[in-house]
């Protein structure tokens, strides 16, 4: 029981890292929009989506976790 919870709490901050990771990246992506440089712009998003794509699959496993 002990363990699971921990777990969790290393999920939920890993989770949280990556919102994080993901909100400054799409600053950096407005800043490259207004500077023109479209491909350091194109480089961030696809690295955004592999963030945003962690977060999905974590927040899914933790849901099946708790049912």
């Amino acid at each position: 029981m002990f363990i699971k919870g921990v777990k969790e709490n290393v999920m939920q901050n890993y989770l949280e890292t990556l919102k994080l990771k993901h909100r400054k990246l799409n600053r950096l992506i407005d800043n490259c929009k207004a500077a023109g440089r479209q491909q350091e712009m194109q480089q961030m998003k696809r690295l955004r989506l592999r963030i945003k794509d962690k977060m999905a699959a974590l927040q899914r496993q933790s849901n099946s976790a708790c049912s």
